[in-house]
């Protein structure tokens, strides 16, 4: 793992000197050797546009965080930070019929010197929309949707407990009902229809009841009597909101807001709780050189317990489990290639 990390380190140093004519602005050393950042984000728009009914678009990003360390008295260790993300859109439109599909997918990884990998980011999502528009700006709507993960997530710095996989979870959500468009850019959907399915295909998760699905039945030594559920089926409302346009010649944004209600949870107290899920992707233009990107995600779902963490003599010690706000949030500032 050390040989791997220099490599890569070296690699998209050597990237850099090549492609950057501007080195001094891009790389910051210092006399001690130490070469403290580089992002480089590389962000391309392609537009596939014939003579027939369908329309492609595909974005795709790589930002790249190195730090290298070299008998460096204040400490520290050197690492190589990466995520890749592409962005894919399929729409079909004749006639008063759409069909629209997308894909997005996330790998972010850490590479330490000497400690061992971890995930930063892990995400697949696709989505596909078929509508039957009835007027000026109504649409008739059936909508699916399906996300998971790639890899297996830790409990870091504890990289033994493993508290999420590929599968696990899963969440698929098929959903009848009407889209709105009163703008060219802004899509406001709802269902009265919503069916969600939670996957957990990971059995000593599902065995602890993570993401909501029904637990174990275990006896007082632990040992498993009836294993857990590795499915959770629901039936609610879902309120879609999504806008992908410009706030300025400079600023590009993205923003899906998902809304979801069960009707029939067991517990009758969760039936007024919404699950919340905001995604925001910002592309801000500086100049022909550079570019910053800013991702901001927020989460609320009742059925995913967070762990709750105190720190004794140093050391982070679980205390117990709440359910609370998820934010995730990321910024980028680098170079972009643009063809």
């Amino acid at each position: 793992m050390k040989r791997i990390s220099w490599l890569l380190n070296g690699l998209f140093l050597l990237v850099l000197l090549i492609l950057n004519p501007f080195k001094s602005s891009a790389i910051d050393w210092d006399n001690e050797g130490k070469f403290d950042a580089i992002i480089i984000p590389i962000d391309s728009i392609k537009k596939y546009d014939s003579t027939s009914f369908w329309r492609f678009v595909g974005r795709t990003r790589l930002n790249v965080n190195t730090i290298l360390l070299s008998y460096w008295a204040d400490g520290g260790e050197s690492t190589l930070t990466g995520a890749g993300s592409i962005d894919l859109t399929a729409i079909y439109k004749k006639g008063n019929i759409k069909f629209e599909n997308n894909l997005r997918s996330t790998i972010g990884v850490q590479v330490f010197q000497y400690s061992n990998t971890k995930k930063t980011d892990d995400k697949f999502d696709f989505s596909s929309v078929f509508g039957i528009q009835f007027s000026e700006k109504w649409y008739y709507s059936l909508n699916a949707n399906f996300n998971t993960q790639y890899f297996k997530g830790y409990n870091y710095p504890n990289d033994s407990v493993v508290v999420s996989d590929f599968m696990a979870p899963a969440y698929l959500t098929i959903s009848l009902g009407l889209e709105y468009k009163p703008l060219k850019n802004l899509s406001l959907y709802a269902s009265p229809l919503a069916g969600k399915i939670t996957i957990v295909n990971n059995q000593q998760l599902a065995d602890e009841g993570k993401y909501g699905v029904v637990p174990a039945v275990k006896d007082s030594t632990g040992l498993v009597l009836i294993p857990g559920q590795r499915r959770k089926s629901e039936l609610g409302f879902s309120v879609i909101a999504k806008y992908q346009g410009k706030i300025n010649k400079s600023i590009d944004v993205n923003s899906k807001l998902t809304l979801y209600n069960n009707y029939f949870d067991p517990i009758k107290s969760n039936r007024w709780n919404i699950d919340i899920d905001w995604e925001n992707w910002f592309d801000i233009t500086i100049n022909q050189f550079f570019v910053a990107n800013v991702y901001f995600h927020v989460i609320y779902d009742h059925n995913i317990k967070i762990p709750v963490f105190d720190v004794v003599e140093g050391t982070r010690i679980k205390t117990g489990e709440t359910i609370h706000t998820q934010i995730k949030q990321s910024f980028g500032l680098g170079i972009a290639f643009k063809f």
